[in-house]
């Protein structure tokens, strides 16, 4: 068994790549207490809560972990949160509180700085024990500028730009690196974000768990072979 560790656990995909991956050892992350607190007893699996957007969450967080392994084999980042909205749609009410300068902040600091900084945290362990994987829920949005989400394009986009940066410094330490990019899928990403999306439209996505079965793909392909980035849509949603 590997130890893994996933944030966003508590729900959607997060939760979905946890079950899928549930005969490991799983360290489970997430800052929705209720939810990820029962889905550690389904899956008896070690859970920390944290806020990603916060340094001194994330910096007692790993010390724990430090603590507690003595390796870590695999990090999957699925932790993320949804924001939408044209510049010029902004004064309509559901964009205007959707898109609070402290809201942009949050998603900024959850999407970008918490990706990052799980990364820099965890890669001294990884190139320590000589080896390690990184497996990163991006998103079409870090493939391709959709006009309608700019603020969820420039998290995205940036956490993909980061990935190309350190890929070659990670395999120098053979430590592998992936970003796995969905379309749409179908969980309460949206509606968490009081941005529900039409049924017509949410039938064309994928489900949480044709990602988490990707992310087994991926996690599970021989050491030597890596994969930098992989799409994954339904073929409705083109």
């Amino acid at each position: 068994m590997k130890n893994i560790i996933i944030t966003g656990a508590a729900n959607g995909v997060g939760k979905a790549v946890a079950n899928i991956l549930k005969e490991n050892n799983l360290i489970l992350i997430d800052e929705d207490n209720n939810n990820l607190e029962q889905v550690a007893k389904d899956l008896n699996g070690q859970f920390y809560i944290c806020n990603l957007a916060n340094e001194n969450d994330i910096k007692i967080l790993l010390n724990d972990i430090k603590n507690n392994y003595e390796n870590i084999d695999c990090l999957i980042n699925c932790a993320g949160m949804w924001i939408s909205g044209d510049m010029s749609k902004l004064e309509q009410p559901i964009f205007d509180e959707m898109n609070s300068l402290e809201r942009i902040k949050k998603v900024i600091d959850t999407n970008v700085f918490g990706t990052i900084a799980m990364i820099k945290s965890i890669f001294p362990i990884m190139k320590k024990q000589g080896y390690g994987q990184i497996i990163n829920i991006n998103s079409q949005s870090g493939v391709m500028c959709e006009p309608p989400f700019p603020i969820y394009n420039a998290t995205k986009q940036s956490t993909n730009a980061f990935r190309k940066a350190i890929q070659d410094d990670l395999a120098r330490n053979n430590i592998k690196i992936t970003d796995v990019c969905p379309g749409l899928i179908q969980t309460d990403f949206y509606i968490r974000a009081n941005n529900e999306l039409p049924q017509e439209i949410m039938e064309n996505g994928l489900t949480p768990e044709d990602v988490a079965k990707t992310v087994k793909y991926v996690f599970e392909l021989p050491h030597e072979i890596t994969i930098p980035s992989i799409e994954v849509r339904n073929i409705k949603n083109y």
